[in-house]
């Protein structure tokens, strides 16, 4: 294509606007732009220096500043139909925009984990209290006492005792 920016331009900004990324470049061997955000910067070529590993066939993660700040960009080969590296695409977020994302979950996190740790005690709160008046607010320690006062006490009966439930069950002869 004799103007190829006119074809992947549109194509290339209709994706960073649905990905949101701050910018999506796509670029030749000479490292010409074909497409940016900002339409004055096409036909200029690539800042930042690093598409060296790119036209070697490797992807790479790297952290550069290039005409819009310093980002973190990813970048790829773009390779023609016989395999040949002929351009890269680079997409990437502003450093600054990764820091307010992070800022933003931080504080979302630290919220949900309050409200996670509230609940917890509110649960933990009444079971307790269910428990206790289950136990008739007696401490473990109290119970253990009772139960040994109450097997004294019957050991201690000369004359048979026959305790019947509500049921009508035998529970203690």
């Amino acid at each position: 294509n004799e103007n190829p920016s006119s074809s992947i331009q549109p194509i290339v900004e209709k994706i960073r606007k649905k990905v949101g990324a701050e910018f999506i470049v796509v670029g030749n061997k000479n490292e010409v732009r074909y497409s940016h955000p900002n339409p004055l910067l096409i036909g200029h070529k690539m800042v930042g220096g690093d598409n060296n590993k790119v036209f070697k066939g490797k992807e790479i993660v790297s952290e550069s500043t290039g005409t819009l700040g310093p980002s973190l960009r990813g970048k790829a080969p773009i390779y023609d139909d016989k395999g040949n590296v002929i351009g890269v695409v680079s997409v990437g977020y502003l450093i600054k925009d990764i820091d307010h994302e992070a800022k933003v979950f931080s504080k979302k996190l630290l919220k949900n984990s309050i409200v996670i740790l509230l609940f917890g005690i509110g649960a933990a709160f009444l079971i307790s209290f269910n428990i206790k008046k289950s136990i008739f607010g007696l401490e473990p320690k109290e119970i253990g006492r009772m139960y040994k006062e109450k097997h004294a006490i019957l050991e201690s009966i000369h004359e048979g005792i026959i305790a019947i439930d509500e049921y009508g069950e035998i529970t203690v002869v």
